[in-house]
C-alpha cells in the first residue's frame, strides 16, 4: 500500500542490470511482485550473488535501528532465503 491507501507502483527494473544488494532491496520493497517479473530481474544481475548475506546486512540494520527484535529477524532471513532458492531454481529452469 502506498501512502495514502493506494497500491503502491512496482518500479520496473527488468531492464536494467542491478546488484545484488538492489535485488534484495527491490524484493523486500516488493513482496508480492510475480515469479516472472522476480526472475528477469535475476537474469540482470551483476556481480556475485550474495542475496543471503545483503539481505542478512539489510534487516541487520534495521535490527540495530530497533524495528524489529531477534526473533522476528531470525524469522524474516528464513524467509528470504527460502525465497532465493526458489527464485534461483527457476531462473536456472528457464
Amino acid at each position: 500500500m502506498g501512502l495514502f491507501g493506494g497500491k503502491k507502483k512496482v518500479k520496473d527494473v527488468t531492464d536494467r542490470e542491478v546488484t545484488s544488494f538492489e535485488f534484495v532491496q527491490h524484493i523486500i520493497k516488493y513482496p508480492d511482485e510475480s515469479d516472472e517479473r522476480i526472475i528477469k530481474i535475476y537474469h540482470n544481475l551483476v556481480g556475485d550473488d550474495n542475496l543471503e548475506k545483503d539481505m542478512e546486512d539489510y534487516w541487520g540494520k534495521i535490527l540495530e535501528d530497533s524495528f524489529i527484535d531477534q526473533e522476528e529477524f531470525v524469522r524474516i532471513t528464513e524467509e528470504f532465503n527460502q525465497k532465493f532458492k526458489r527464485i534461483r531454481m527457476l531462473a536456472n529452469k528457464e
